[in-house]
């Protein structure tokens, strides 16, 4: 198992600050624990997870937004500046 994987199986299995613990105590840690309790562990496969993130809704204000953000960085060559322009400061020459 993976490091992530060991932390969340100790966190089911109700050891305290595991992700503080190390690798091999956790192993160890998680085997007296299956010993004791019976446990099975189950073991997402790789390609198995969810979708992150917000869900696009087509027509959203928020997807206009978005495009209008993506069509001003097309124009700048990937910048977009956000806020207030800055005022230049004028140089008094000294007399």
């Amino acid at each position: 198992m993976n490091r992530q994987e060991l932390v969340l199986t100790a966190s089911k299995a109700g050891i305290k600050k595991a992700s503080t613990i190390k690798s091999v105590v956790l192993e160890q840690m998680i085997a007296e624990f299956n010993n004791n309790n019976n446990l099975k562990i189950k073991v997402m496969e790789p390609g198995t997870t969810k979708q992150k993130g917000r869900p696009v809704v087509e027509g959203s204000a928020r997807q206009a937004r978005l495009a209008a953000r993506a069509a001003r960085a097309a124009q700048n060559g990937g910048i977009v500046k956000r806020g207030r322009p800055a005022k230049a400061k004028e140089t008094e020459a000294a007399a």
